[in-house]
């Protein structure tokens, strides 16, 4: 299954739920204080109960759509063994007409016949570091620069968050539509409050309600902290304590811990999975090493009060080169040296500040896709600059508020050794990960809707020829699409490399090529990418259809289908090139590390005049080349700029 595992939805499933973005600017100012398990809910859930089943995609159909998606990936040869192994598996009564009938009784007996393997084979069951394996980020600018409002703004971060939890807690958040309807906001539920814990086979997630933790987990300088924002009242109300208690006991954090902890527990959540559970295990034997890890476990969300970031300039103009540094941070810590101990990545929502006014966020992906992820960033975002955020007065008596927490270990000699080797790997690591963050400022998507074109499908052939002139063919290509309009719908896939998109390529480079000819190219590769988005969202796309046929065969025990040991299908699933986009005005950009070794982690923030974008690969291979994909992206947006005016030229003429 390595071939899906290592498919990481990151803060990428945006495509076709804009309505989502849309919806924080209509309750920025909506918030609640309080919430009673016992009283009234909101309209959150309102259309669960009629949200329609995913579908299962006819098989014929899925098994044309991975040939169409193979050829330009192949050879002749190579291609007509794999239509051999394609009509083999499809022949009428064998084994992938079996497969699908057993998928399709599936489907009848589930709410959603893909989403509970989706969560196992894509997320908890992978062994690797979810540290840029799977964890996401985000990053962005803040409204000041000093220690003093550095502590306010998190204090504003702090209850900006806790509003949200409020709101999801009451079911209050409103129902984000789409063109086709609702969407399902089930993973609204998991996304605070919810924390991975390792396995040996396979990671659980711990969930946690109001009623059993109040409290949020705060780190600073490798220590944590428990932190009460949630008081119970004496009818059973949960109500948000002061604002001025929790600025205070964050400043106390900081002052409290001035040095670096002896032994940061945290990095051992950047481990490998089977070693972090056998560690886990010997921290457990200890009853205060079992308290500390139950209570970040069971706290709301985590935040990091990290220092100044090393190398950035709060006055500098070179935003690119400061943002660069500081997605380095927000994905992976940034180093031993830096801020990868005082982190517990396993949480799911994780917020980071720094007194130089750039913040982000780091999230745990086993529950919740980009769409619900960015959601509460751009709302904390926007509450935290809004000058109503602190207007409440807390029913919370002072005598119930309760001072910071510092967590104490027992560390053995054993442990000991576990955290230096986690040290070193994450350090490795960090050291290898080159992300950087790129400002194309010469148009951005109100060019590209001026020629009456998709802008995202504009990016994706960019990138397309970006990659093709950088090395002479294409490669499979991930982009992330939502299917939440279906019910505990996730996510699937945009296939951007087609026969189309090559044809394009090819047009593009060729100097015989007229203007008129690189245009209708053009344009029938974006209407490719277009469609096949449509197709995508609405679950009639071959990857997640292929990824529940080939899990039927081996829950059967059957030997394996031909089609699955076919050397294409692995180069199907190789992706390269995985990218996804982000839709905000904000200076925000999200990022993501490659999904193989010799890929390329693309994420883009489509803005009216420019275009954002976080492009990471891994310094060990020597095939890759953030510097230079970043220049050839750049040049590849110019030459489709030059062929749209050319037409329009023309036309004029």
């Amino acid at each position: 299954m390595q071939w899906l595992i290592r498919v990481k939805q990151t803060a990428n499933s945006f495509i076709y739920c804009r309505g989502a973005m849309q919806a924080t600017a209509g309750f920025t100012r909506y918030s609640t204080m309080s919430y009673h398990p016992q009283g009234p809910k909101g309209d959150m859930l309102k259309y669960q109960s009629s949200l329609p089943k995913l579908p299962v995609p006819p098989l014929q159909q899925s098994l044309q759509k991975y040939l169409k998606a193979m050829q330009p990936l192949l050879n002749e040869e190579d291609f007509k063994k794999t239509c051999r192994a394609v009509e083999e598996f499809g022949k009428k009564n064998g084994v992938g007409e079996e497969l699908q009938k057993a998928l399709e009784e599936r489907a009848k007996t589930c709410d959603n016949w893909l989403a509970d393997w989706w969560l196992h084979v894509a997320y908890l069951s992978f062994r690797e570091s979810t540290v840029i394996n799977s964890n996401p980020c985000s990053m962005f600018t803040c409204p000041f620069v000093n220690q003093q409002s550095f502590i306010h703004y998190t204090m504003r971060m702090v209850v900006a968050m806790a509003k949200f939890l409020l709101i999801i807690r009451s079911e209050n958040l409103p129902v984000e539509k789409a063109k086709t309807g609702p969407l399902c906001m089930s993973q609204y539920l998991d996304m605070l409050s919810c924390c991975r814990i390792p396995g040996k086979e396979v990671d659980t997630l711990r969930r946690s309600q109001l009623e059993e933790s109040c409290h949020v987990i705060v780190a600073h300088n490798d220590h944590f902290f428990s932190l009460e924002i949630l008081s119970q009242l004496p009818d059973g109300t949960y109500a948000l304590v002061p604002p001025q208690h929790i600025e205070e006991q964050l400043r106390k954090i900081v002052e409290s811990s001035p040095t670096k902890a002896q032994y940061p527990v945290g990095v051992l959540t950047s481990e490998n999975r089977v070693t972090w559970c056998n560690t886990r295990e010997k921290l457990l034997c200890d009853p205060l090493n079992r308290s500390s890890l139950d209570i970040i476990e069971r706290g709301q969300f985590i935040v990091y009060l990290d220092p100044p970031h090393p190398g950035v300039d709060p006055n500098s103009s070179a935003l690119d080169t400061q943002l660069s540094i500081v997605g380095g941070r927000a994905l992976h810590g940034n180093g031993t040296g830096d801020c990868s101990c005082n982190r517990w990545f396993d949480h799911g929502i994780q917020s980071y500040t720094s007194p130089d006014g750039f913040s982000g966020y780091n999230l745990e992906h086993s529950a919740a896709d980009g769409t619900a992820a960015i959601q509460i960033t751009l709302y904390c975002i926007a509450n935290v600059r809004s000058e109503n955020l602190l207007d409440y007065k807390s029913p919370v008596p002072p005598h119930q508020l309760t001072p910071a927490h510092k967590l104490q270990w027992n560390i053995s000699p054993d442990v000991d050794k576990d955290i230096e080797v986690a040290k070193a790997k994450i350090n490795r690591a960090a050291s290898d990960c080159d992300l950087q963050v790129f400002i194309f400022k010469e148009f951005g998507k109100e060019f590209v809707k001026s020629h009456k074109q998709s802008p995202d499908s504009f990016l994706q052939v960019a990138i397309q020829l970006a990659y093709y002139k950088m090395y002479g063919h294409l490669t499979a290509t991930y982009e992330s699409a939502a299917t939440r309009q279906f019910l505990r719908g996730r996510t699937d896939t945009i296939r951007a490399c087609s026969v189309e998109t090559l044809a394009f390529c090819k047009a593009a480079l060729d100097p015989a090529a007229t203007n008129k000819e690189k245009a209708a190219k053009l344009k029938t590769a974006m209407e490719a990418h277009r469609n096949y988005t449509i197709q995508a969202v609405s679950g009639n796309v071959f990857d997640r259809h292929l990824l529940g046929l080939k899990i039927l065969a081996s829950a059967a025990g059957i030997k394996t289908p031909s089609l699955f040991t076919d050397p294409s299908f692995a180069k199907c699933f190789h992706f390269s090139l995985s990218t996804s986009q982000m839709s905000s005005d904000y200076m925000l950009l999200c990022g993501f590390g490659a999904v193989v070794p010799d890929g390329y982690g693309i994420c883009y923030n489509l803005q009216k005049e420019q275009i954002l974008l976080a492009v990471s690969t891994y310094k060990s291979c020597s095939e890759t080349d953030t510097t230079k994909f970043g220049a050839e992206l750049f040049e590849s947006m110019r030459k489709i700029k030059n062929i749209f005016e050319s037409q329009t030229s023309a036309t004029k003429l």
